[in-house]
């Protein structure tokens, strides 16, 4: 469970974010187009407006509309304009501050789980799950009210497609008062994710507390939802107001949030100099707050890329048409590419309520090069089509890929605007890295990952879907020249032991790593792209068995003196070892006062002779 709060009390949780990597947790097919459910990974840079498809769950005890809990529609349109406010620094709002424009947007959603005609938003009266008229919900269940999973069960829409905010009466008994006033989840409950908050703490205008009127309790908590920490997060870790040694791991992860203790109301001098009291992520009041930095933005645009891709390729927010396809992602190229040839990957959806039969899909690279494919069949209402065009060739350099699909059953898309896409990619001189998992009978138990050097995280997969009948998924990255430590993970503790197995496979498709079988909780495999510089001397202290040419490096101690005994020519450290003979050294044959190669061949030519 990761459940963070904010309240009067503070609870810290623990999470991390990975990069976005194109074709994560692909299903790998023998087929060139794949028929699947649902959507897939967004890969388009950073650049793009990334729109979430919200629903707003009012959970009351029995009000008439717009009367106490039961709050009213403009009540929440107030909530999720000024949130928009927030997360786009909207010029003449309170949202318009020191930070950046993250270029996130949350809409309420056009059409529900059912595929029916929606306003995003839903009401329920809680009154009846046991716990709830008197004490509300019960966060993380560990607190006082009625069950949270129960309570959220009750109303949730799917996560995969929507971003749930439930409403509620009181958080753990605290009669809409001190205490919690909200909290949120990272993106790994399946069964309780979402953002939860008091009915007087959401919007700008109608029930609300005299205090929260500026509706920053609410940005916080979707801060939390996109994968981000108090920006005072592990001040234990580091000096409280110093300098992080490595900004990615310690404190909040965040390099542009300099390390600070929480601070509270708005203060001119906070307790670190550099605190960022501004800061939509610190405990400051509502007032002051109005900022997201750059690397907050990435992080919480990463999260979306990776974690919560889903709800970037739904249609949730998209009005109902009978006729519509659309283009909903761009699977390859990867934004880095290392080969000298593309197969443009794409997937089409059918967002209309009228199937599909055939449509013509066209890839153009850098206005020029173009392949295209006809497709027919029948794409029922909901469901997409993964095809891979015919390769182009990938000079080095930067590219603009621009794709098309155009209607061709019968009548005309209702709606274009979804039609078209483009994207950026690079192709550089690098290795290749390509990872093949096959999970066993229990997938859900299987993660793995690639790590850096430095313990940076470069990309990772799983867990997947015990029920997924495509059981092989493939992943690949560029590498730049170095060492990588692959790991494969099983949370029950017994490997893949059920089937499956993993391999790691160079740009030649030469296999760097490989395994299957019981290997426990997880087991690790060194790989290397590209020269690798290092002592390749084995003896040496500093010996890298990895390297692939002797760069200088190595350091052996020992005796340096030559009229020593026991010189040690190699050596690069004089250790105080030395032993010196008076009248001689044992093993120096032919006097000269050195041992050396000319006394091991008068040694070898009287072996075997008889003693005089």
């Amino acid at each position: 469970m990761r459940l963070l709060f904010l309240s009067i009390s503070w609870l810290l949780t623990v999470y991390s974010v990975v990069n976005a990597q194109c074709g994560f947790d692909t299903a790998f097919s023998a087929n060139r187009q794949t028929l699947v459910m649902g959507m897939g990974l967004n890969t388009n840079s950073q650049a793009e407006l990334l729109i979430i498809p919200t629903v707003v769950h009012i959970i009351h005890v029995g009000e008439p509309l717009g009367i106490g809990t039961n709050i009213s529609e403009t009540q929440i349109l107030s909530a999720i304009e000024a949130l928009n406010e927030d997360f786009r620094k909207e010029v003449g709002t309170n949202g318009f501050g020191l930070g950046v424009d993250t270029e996130i947007e949350f809409c309420l959603a056009k059409r529900d789980h059912l595929g029916n005609p929606s306003n995003g938003i839903t009401r329920s009266n809680g009154s009846e799950i046991p716990g709830y008229l008197e004490d509300g919900i019960k966060s993380g269940n560990i607190g006082i009210g009625a069950d949270e999973t129960e309570v959220k069960a009750s109303v949730a829409w799917p996560r995969d497609s929507y971003f749930n905010i439930f409403v509620v009466t009181e958080i753990d008994g605290n009669d809409g008062g001190n205490g919690t006033q909200g909290y949120a989840y990272f993106p790994f409950d399946n069964v309780r994710d979402g953002v939860t908050l008091l009915y007087n703490t959401f919007g700008t205008e109608g029930n609300l507390k005299a205090w929260t009127n500026l509706n920053r309790i609410l940005t916080h908590e979707v801060g939390h939802y996109l994968g981000l920490y108090h920006t005072f997060h592990n001040t234990n870790s580091v000096a409280a107001c110093g300098t992080e040694v490595t900004c990615e791991t310690e404190g909040d992860q965040v390099c542009d949030t300099p390390p600070t203790v929480a601070n509270s109301g708005c203060l001119t001098s906070p307790a670190c100099e550099n605190a960022q009291i501004e800061n939509y992520m610190d405990y400051t009041a509502q007032d002051c707050k109005n900022t997201f930095t750059a690397g907050q933005t990435a992080r919480m645009r990463n999260t979306l890329y990776v974690q919560r891709i889903s709800l970037l390729n739904s249609i949730s927010c998209t009005p109902i048409s009978e006729r519509d396809i659309g283009i909903s992602e761009v699977v390859c190229p990867e934004p880095v590419t290392c080969s000298s040839f593309s197969s443009p990957t794409v997937r089409i959806v059918n967002y209309g309520t009228q199937s599909v039969t055939s449509f013509e899909l066209q890839a153009t690279l850098d206005g020029t090069d173009s392949v295209s494919l006809t497709w027919s069949g029948e794409l029922a209402s909901g469901y997409s089509v993964q095809l891979e065009l015919d390769s182009l060739i990938v000079s080095m350099g930067d590219h603009v890929l621009d794709l098309e699909v155009n209607w061709l059953s019968e009548g005309q898309d209702d709606w274009i605007q979804n039609n078209t896409k483009s994207t950026v990619f690079a192709r550089e001189n690098l290795e290749q890295c390509t990872v093949v998992i096959e999970p066993d009978y229990f997938a859900s138990e299987t993660t793995w990952s690639l790590m850096g050097e430095n313990g940076d995280f470069v990309m990772g997969g799983g867990p997947y879907d015990n029920d997924d009948q495509i059981s092989i998924y493939s992943r690949s990255t560029c590498l730049v020249d170095g060492c990588y430590a692959f790991t494969v993970f099983d949370a029950f503790g017994d490997g893949l032991n059920y089937g499956g197995g993993y391999q790691v496979r160079n740009t030649d498709g030469d296999i760097w790593a490989s395994g299957f079988g019981n290997f426990g909780d997880s087991v690790t495999h060194l790989i290397c792209a590209g020269p690798v510089p290092g002592c390749m001397y084995s003896f040496a202290a500093n010996y890298n068995p990895t390297a692939t040419y002797d760069d200088g490096s190595c350091y052996l101690s020992g005796c340096t003196d030559p009229v020593a005994c026991n010189f040690l020519p190699a050596a690069t450290t004089d250790d105080g070892t030395c032993v010196y003979a008076s009248f001689g050294c044992a093993g120096d044959l032919d006097n000269d006062g050195y041992r050396s190669i000319s006394d091991l061949l008068i040694f070898l030519s009287i072996i075997g002779s008889f003693c005089n």
